[in-house]
């Protein structure tokens, strides 16, 4: 069998590689040797085609199995030494015919072989039963035998089945397509793993602004077979590719089924299983039928008319219940699943896993990236000359090789690098390719200048280049706090809470030393904050990324000095009757409330005014109403210490005075009490309609 030379190839950035083979032969078989871990990815995705017209008859491959245990598990068992003795062994009952060195011929059925037990002799001895004489058993020295003839095919397959096993190699799957009579003109493709190409890039640049770009790819010829003049293809595309076991032989465990299609015992022949399904079931359509019923109850208007809100409620809760109610009916249908059909629980999974079905790709699959024109076209590098590697070596081919302009730049960001700028080139992809990560070597005018990393970019897309230090520079950098205050307050009416918004400024103070006989912008670059933003600072030389830039002019061997001003703003929800006459009159200096808004609250504070003195009064009133109550209490418990005597007589008169005028005044005490009590009620309405009437400011 022959195998086809690689004519294409094309290789993905995730590790898979796509091979063409193709080739004119004159047979009926062609087969593809691949490493055995590659098999399945071979099965799932080979395609043939014969381009002369012949037909493919099929495709096959060994079944998947350890060597020993295939060989084990064969009649016919050979060891590396002594194989003559172990071929008559496993030959026993077989019909043969022995050639001696006497070139004497003896036929017969094998019985076995006879070593002798005295291990110094090496004498062995084949029995024989005579093909002539059938009672006649013939004992023939093993030496002299030169020739053994199978007469039984059995016989005769199981050693040829043996040998072919034997010269099988474990790390290697041979896939054999059987092809029709004829001269075939044949093309194969298929997947396998293949390492992930990589990139490196050089940027080379003469006196003005103008540079070559050249990039290479790095692959790896893996195979165990020369790469020759071969079209080479290199995609940074991601194509989802999944590993699916098509090599591996199983038998599916048959279920066990039951008779009554009703019965929950049939659910995995588990009958603790089945009966907790159906107390599950039951236990949840009992609250379930009443939270209907009450819904629906309540739809009617039987507990008076519904607002706008409350029905949507009652909407949301009905739609809830439904899908419970199928829920609760797909947990039944566990119990009547069968072999031969879909039930309705499997079709409910198959619908809610959607039109992509099952697939989810772990994140690290695709890295989420933006990049400008990145159609197919763009991400694809073909590689004009035909390549040639030899097997288990490595290669490096260009790839792209462009003309680009470039800026050159000082930055200075010290979360990358403190005390210093950094020298970057700025410039833009012109290539017409999307450009992998990879290193960079930059080179001006014959002299190495350093090394950066381009990042994925997009056609058409800005780079950044950072690729060395400039020392003649020198930042320091000083953080203090700044000013803090209120920049914003709005009420919410239907929260009832004024969310204000309070800030505080952080200054970030740049002070630059140059050391160089030219003047240099240094552009200080800062991160944009998550919660705030640049408060009072100059327009910026650059927005980019999450990045904020700003350009310095530093004279030459001078100082200068630039400050970053950032204000954080966190919000919080207040009660605005907690707020005093101090704090609404910073808001209103500020510019946050207006007159009228100020004015809103000089009434709720006079009606504030008006409640707490009301209460206090009532709080008066009621201290004097419980003494008085302790008052009386003692009064009685005296009238019934006294005795019948004359003295004792106009002892009780004062008292029972006393405890009239007393019980006068807690009558009054009462009414006074109930009034006050009303008037603060009526006072914080009034109260609560002026804090109603500040939440609703526009």
């Amino acid at each position: 069998m022959s195998q086809l030379p690689i004519r294409k190839l094309t290789l993905y950035k995730q590790g898979i590689g796509y091979f063409e083979r193709q080739g004119t032969l004159e047979g009926m078989t062609v087969s593809l040797v691949v490493p055995r871990g590659d098999i399945n990815d071979t099965l799932k995705s080979l395609h043939i085609l014969d381009r002369s017209g012949g037909q493919v008859l099929g495709v096959d491959y060994e079944t998947p199995s350890d060597k020993e245990t295939i060989l084990n598990d064969r009649p016919i068992k050979l060891k590396d030494r002594s194989s003559m003795v172990d071929l008559i062994q496993s030959l026993r009952g077989s019909r043969v015919q022995l050639r001696l060195e006497d070139e004497k011929e003896l036929n017969g059925r094998l019985i076995g072989v006879e070593t002798s037990l005295d291990p110094s002799t090496n004498r062995a001895t084949v029995l024989l039963q005579d093909g002539n004489a059938p009672a006649e058993i013939q004992i023939i020295s093993l030496s002299k035998v030169e020739g053994i003839t199978l007469q039984n095919e059995r016989a005769s397959n199981d050693v040829s089945f043996f040998l072919d096993v034997s010269q099988t190699e474990q790390s290697k799957a041979a896939v054999t397509i059987r092809l029709s009579a004829g001269n075939h003109d044949l093309d194969i493709s298929y997947l396998a793993p293949s390492p992930t190409w990589r990139v490196r890039y050089q940027l080379v640049a003469g006196g003005s602004n103008e540079a070559r770009f050249i990039g290479w790819g790095i692959f790896d010829n893996v195979l165990d077979e020369d790469l020759e003049n071969v079209s080479l293809r290199l995609i940074s595309g991601r194509p989802i590719s999944f590993e699916y076991d098509l090599y591996d032989s199983y038998v599916p465990s048959r279920p066990q089924v039951s008779d009554d299609s009703t019965a929950f015992e049939s659910v995995s022949n588990n009958l603790p299983l089945a009966e907790s399904l159906s107390t599950i079931s039951h236990e949840l359509r009992s609250p379930l039928t009443s939270i209907s019923g009450y819904v629906k109850l309540l739809q009617q208007g039987v507990d008076g008319p519904l607002s706008d809100n409350q029905k949507q409620f009652l909407r949301v809760i009905e739609t809830n219940a439904q899908r419970l109610a199928e829920l609760i009916n797909e947990l039944m249908g566990l119990s009547r699943m069968r072999e031969g059909g879909k039930s309705r629980f499997e079709y409910s999974l198959q619908y809610r896993a959607g039109p992509l079905g099952d697939l989810k790709v772990s994140s690290s699959y695709f890295m989420p990236m933006l990049i400008g024109n990145a159609e197919p076209e763009y991400l694809t590098y073909e590689v004009e000359t035909p390549v040639s590697v030899r097997r288990k070596q490595s290669a490096m081919v260009p790839i792209v090789d462009q003309v680009i302009t470039y800026q050159e730049v000082c930055v200075y960001n010290g979360d990358k690098m403190s005390n210093h700028p950094l020298r970057v080139w700025q410039w833009q992809n012109t290539t017409g390719k999307a450009l992998e990560q990879g290193p960079v070597t930059l080179v001006k005018e014959g002299q190495y200048l350093g090394e950066g990393l381009v990042r994925f970019t997009g056609v058409g897309d800005e780079s950044q280049l950072p690729y060395a230090l400039e020392f003649g520079i020198v930042v320091n950098e000083e953080t203090k706090e700044g000013p803090a205050g209120i920049s914003r307050v709005q009420f919410d009416s239907k929260k009832r809470r004024a969310v204000v918004s309070r800030y505080r400024i952080t200054e970030y103070d740049y002070v630059l030393t140059s050391h160089v006989e030219r003047e240099t912008n240094v552009y200080i670059e800062r991160r944009d904050p998550n919660w705030g933003d640049y408060f009072e600072m100059p327009d910026p030389a650059l927005t980019l990324a999450g990045q904020t830039r700003w350009r310095i002019p530093v004279p030459a061997n001078e100082n200068t000095s630039f400050t970053v001003r950032i204000r954080t703003i966190i919000e919080h929800e207040e009660d605005v009757k907690t707020w005093n006459r101090d704090f609404v009159s910073g808001l209103q200096n500020d510019g946050l409330i207006n007159a009228d808004g100020y004015k809103k609250f000089e009434n709720l504070w006079a009606e504030a005014q008006q409640v707490a003195e009301t209460i206090e009064q009532t709080t008066g009133l009621q201290a004097e109403y419980n003494q008085l109550l302790s008052r009386q209490q003692q009064l009685r418990e005296n009238l019934g210490a006294l005795g019948t005597s004359e003295r004792e007589a106009a002892i009780r008169n004062r008292i029972l005075d006393d405890l009239e005028r007393s019980e006068d005044r807690r009558r009054a005490l009462e009414i006074e009490i109930a009034s006050l009590n009303e008037k603060t009620k009526q006072l914080q309405l009034n109260e609560q309609k002026l804090v109603n009437a500040i939440y609703s400011a526009e």
